[in-house]
């Protein structure tokens, strides 16, 4: 059975119940949402802002890579141009060395050379005087002996020139 005053009591206990809800309920957390959502709205603008501060900071880091890749490159090129010319003029010493004791050596050859044919000289004319004195002994006096020994050391210093 519809009863009218029951059908009042109960809008009006329904406007009060909302009017208290809407008063202490809803406003608070519309109040809380929009706390909230300027939060969110805030920190969406900080990440954004980081977001571009981290693309300027890879924008300088990836400058800064070039950079240090340019200067090591040109570090590595300029040891390697020092190293070559390091190795052009140790080479060019290492050949001046090479001459120099090329050029002593045969010095050094030449002068055992002509030593040793200075000894054999002097063992050959030695021989050959004395050979000539057992040959010639009996038959040659001093005078002739004297005469034939200088004309073999003239002889034979001729040939050792």
């Amino acid at each position: 059975m519809f009863e009218f005053g029951t059908f009042i009591v109960s809008i009006v206990t329904f406007l009060i119940l909302f009017w208290i809800i809407k008063t202490y309920g809803f406003a608070p957390l519309a109040r809380m949402l929009e706390q909230r959502r300027v939060l969110i709205e805030g920190q969406i603008s900080e990440a954004e802002q980081s977001r571009l501060q981290a693309e300027q900071y890879l924008n300088e880091q990836h400058h800064l890579l070039d950079e240090a890749r340019k200067q090591a490159k040109d570090i590595v090129d300029a040891a390697r141009s020092r190293a070559d010319e390091q190795a052009r003029e140790i080479l060019i010493a290492a050949e001046e060395e090479a001459g120099r004791l090329l050029e002593s050596n045969r010095q050094l050859i030449e002068r055992e050379r002509v030593e040793a044919m200075n000894q054999v000289m002097s063992t050959v004319s030695s021989l050959t005087v004395d050979l000539s004195e057992k040959l010639l002994h009996l038959h040659a006096d001093q005078a002739t002996h004297t005469e034939m020994m200088q004309e073999a050391d003239k002889m034979l210093g001729d040939l050792a020139c």
